[in-house]
């Protein structure tokens, strides 16, 4: 019997309910094993392929209608970069919630990052996510107030998503100096919507509440 892969990767985190955790205990047996060790291996690579991309800010000290209007820019420039490789295709599976996930590589292996986790600037991370809904964004902001675009659609709008599918980001994002924390924010809704709002919001330290926000908060030091 083939255990799909994202399970194992929740029964290795301990995130499945305890039934099925001690379902796949018992079900332990050499072809199972390898499978579980295989997917380790390719955690550990997960980040490793992925090279470094460039960060797009938007500044908290620019005023907010100008921002909105770099906002416009920036995401249309990154979907002419990026294209449809801007994150691959994971697994789709049923019965998943919208979900956001940060890992990062260390010396030996990959970890995720809870939120209110540390972190330093330096860090290479990965970020994942899940979304049910079939529009959305990432974006971060740091303690220096500034915002970075991680996944966009064109002219200022939400990208579109594979809903039910766990997603990688194909290119790794390093933490700079920034003090204090660096914030991540998965947005996503059931229909398109723009971007320049949503980031007035979270340049204010608020978050839209018509729409579906995760977040991972990393504490820097």
């Amino acid at each position: 019997m083939t255990v799909p892969d994202w399970k194992i990767e929740r029964y290795l985190l301990g995130e499945l309910p305890e039934s099925e955790m001690q379902a796949l205990k018992n079900l332990e047996n050499e072809e199972l094993r390898l499978q579980i060790e295989q997917l380790k291996n390719s955690n550990k690579e997960l980040l490793a392929k992925y090279p470094y991309k460039r960060k797009f800010t938007v500044l908290s000290n620019v005023p907010l209608r100008l921002a909105a209007i770099f906002l416009l820019c920036a995401s249309a420039f990154i979907a002419i970069l990026s294209g449809e490789d801007t994150y691959e295709d994971g697994t789709r599976v049923k019965g998943l919630k919208t979900g956001l996930e940060i890992w990062r590589k260390t010396a030996e292996q990959t970890e995720q990052l809870a939120d209110n986790s540390e972190a330093k600037a330096g860090d290479l991370l990965q970020i994942r996510y899940i979304a049910i809904e079939p529009y959305g964004a990432l974006l971060s902001l740091d303690g220096n107030g500034v915002l970075t675009i991680h996944l966009a659609g064109k002219n200022g709008k939400a990208a579109n998503l594979e809903a039910g599918k766990i997603i990688s980001l194909k290119n790794a994002y390093e933490l700079d100096n920034a003090p204090k924390f660096e914030t991540f924010y998965l947005i996503t809704a059931n229909k398109e919507f723009e971007l320049a709002p949503i980031v007035e919001k979270l340049l204010q330290g608020k978050t839209p509440s018509d729409l579906q926000v995760k977040q991972v908060k990393l504490r820097k030091r």
